[in-house]
């Protein structure tokens, strides 16, 4: 596209030529801004400050002829002294003035009476000292003579004066007709500029208006158009600049448009028929998700009744192996004890014999030694204390056949043997017992008739040796029968101990299970929560699926509907 034909580029060239004016109306201004500085400059560094300096020298020199006068008049040299300080301090200002107006000087005609004004400079200031001098002589007619002559001069050099101050006038008048002129001239020209300028401006501003207003009112109209749903007329625009290139793109732009209408008009009908069929099959999954959810709420209720009813049980194996480990623990105290029981009875059987034999032994001693008879019989002390032994072992006895019974009542039918058992060792223990306080009886009748009289020694050898003996040998039999006995109880009690470990070692087999179980239905409880959760949150999500599912079949219809509005 052609540069010129774009609208960029028309607005900038337009910009670019009000620019240039104002650029040349801010230049013009600008050049006479600077004529006009430079003259008031120079009107006001030579002029007027030629026209001040120029002043002052002629107010000096009145001053100075006023004290001049006074010299001449006053005729006192104290007022002389006075008059001629100040006139020395005047000069050194007209030394002053006078050199800074002599660079100030410009034209010849300045120049000339410049140099005039210097020549009657040295003759006045000549003349003024001699009438100085004359009055410090207080030679007042010579000062006289002397003022005639300083008079004629003075007036020359305020002539002089005055024609420097009429010059500098006539060239400050001139530097502010000057600046006049330059002032009316830049006024003219600014003013031309800014008309014309603004012509320019009001024209450029109609053209580019009228030619970008067209192609916007088409476009305008193109859109009022669109907003009416109405597709099927394109824009015209011929142009080839920017406007034109949107027109293009605009009908390119309904062309697309149309031929998605089109397909969305084709398709909306398929698509509100496909969301009312997802919707309904939502509802449905929605109604099958809600009975699943109640048979997981079913299971998860019977899950934890599983899970509680396995905590009983094994809380009960617990209990079972508590009462076994209990059991095998009496049975080991009841072994302990019946090994204890032996050993005493192979002491029983020990001393009955050893007994038995001293017994003998005595009885074959002869008569005469009656008094180491005596001594012998302090035996009788020692089968009291083994009596009090025996009957202490019978009450042990006694009391651990009562105790095997209790257990055997507690083992219920597998200890029914051992219960009689246990009662059978109870009446040993009984008779034991008997036979023990039927020692001691015998014991104490002994001592009685031991103390009595000597002479019963041979009745007691006798009684020992018919009674005793026949006692002791029963009491050795009866130790054995003890013995026997007590290797049974504890035999029992290490069968006992060791079923009692099997039976700890099934029921421990059996907790073992028991808690196996109780773990999978916790876990089996715990999966069915999460199924539980996860049916839930599906029935939950089915059910917004149907909700948007029927949203998007609403959505659908609404679509077909607002479809029909085009116009293509």
């Amino acid at each position: 596209m052609n540069l010129f034909n774009k609208v960029k580029t028309k607005l900038v060239l337009s910009f670019l030529v009000v620019a240039v004016i104002i650029g040349i109306v801010g230049l013009v201004g600008g050049i006479s801004l600077g004529k006009v500085h430079n003259n008031a400059e120079s009107m006001y560094s030579d002029n007027l400050q030629s026209i001040r300096q120029n002043l002052s020298i002629k107010s000096n020199m009145s001053e100075i002829k006023s004290q001049i006068l006074t010299i001449m008049y006053g005729k006192d040299k104290n007022i002389v002294s006075e008059a001629e300080k100040k006139i020395a301090k005047m000069v050194e200002d007209d030394n002053k003035y006078i050199a800074e107006y002599e660079n100030l000087a410009t034209t010849e005609d300045e120049k000339k009476v410049f140099t005039e004004f210097r020549n009657n400079v040295t003759k006045y200031r000549d003349v003024r000292q001699k009438i100085i001098n004359a009055a410090k002589s207080n030679d007042f007619n010579e000062a006289q003579n002397q003022f005639a002559k300083f008079q004629p001069i003075e007036n020359e050099m305020m002539n002089s004066l005055d024609k420097i101050i009429e010059a500098n006038f006539n060239l400050a008048d001139e530097a502010n007709n000057n600046i006049d002129s330059i002032y009316e001239n830049s006024s003219t020209t600014i003013l031309i500029l800014t008309i014309l300028g603004f012509i320019i401006a009001m024209m450029l501003g109609v053209y580019m208006s009228r030619h970008i207003n067209a192609p916007l009112n088409k476009i305008k109209e193109y859109a009022e158009r669109l907003a009416k749903y109405d597709f099927s007329t394109s824009i015209i625009i011929t142009r080839k600049d920017e406007f034109g290139q949107t027109g293009v793109s605009l009908n390119k732009a309904q062309e697309n448009v149309n031929i998605l209408v089109k397909e969305i008009m084709g398709n909306s009908q398929d698509i509100s028929a496909s969301s009312e069929e997802l919707s309904a099959t939502a509802e449905e999954l929605a109604s099958k998700a809600v009975s699943i959810d109640d048979a997981i709420n079913q299971i998860a209720a019977g899950m934890q009744e599983s899970s509680a009813a396995s905590e009983e049980m094994s809380a009960s194996v617990e209990e079972i192996n508590a009462s076994i480990i209990e059991l095998s623990e009496r049975a080991m105290e009841g072994s302990g004890s019946a090994n204890k029981s032996k050993e005493r009875a192979t002491q029983v059987q020990l001393k009955s014999k050893n007994a038995l034999e001293q017994t003998k032994e005595l009885y074959s001693e002869k008569e005469n030694k009656m008094m180491q008879v005596i001594e012998n019989g302090k035996v009788v002390e020692s089968i009291k204390i083994m009596a009090d032994t025996i009957g202490g072992i019978a009450e042990q006895t006694n009391l651990l056949a009562l105790n095997a019974a209790i257990e055997a009542a507690r083992a219920g039918e597998q200890g029914k043997g051992f219960a009689v058992v246990a009662e059978e060792v109870r009446k040993l223990a009984e008779q034991s017992s008997q036979a023990v306080t039927a020692i001691q009886e015998t014991i104490v009748k002994v001592r009685e008739t031991f103390n009595n009289s000597i002479d019963t020694g041979n009745d007691i050898l006798r009684f020992i040796n018919n009674e005793v003996n026949e006692q002791f040998n029963a009491y050795r039999e009866t130790g054995s029968q003890y013995y026997n006995d007590s290797n049974f109880v504890s035999t029992m009690s290490e069968e006992i101990a060791s079923m009692s470990e099997e039976i700890t070692a099934t029921v421990g087999q059996v907790s073992e299970v028991v808690q196996e179980v109780a773990t999978a239905a916790q876990k089996s409880n715990e999966q069915a929560d999460k199924i539980k959760e996860s049916m839930d949150e599906a029935t939950m999500a089915i059910g917004q699926v149907a909700e948007t599912a029927h949203s998007q079949a609403e959505l659908a219809q609404r679509l077909n509907e607002m479809v029909q509005k085009f116009k293509i």
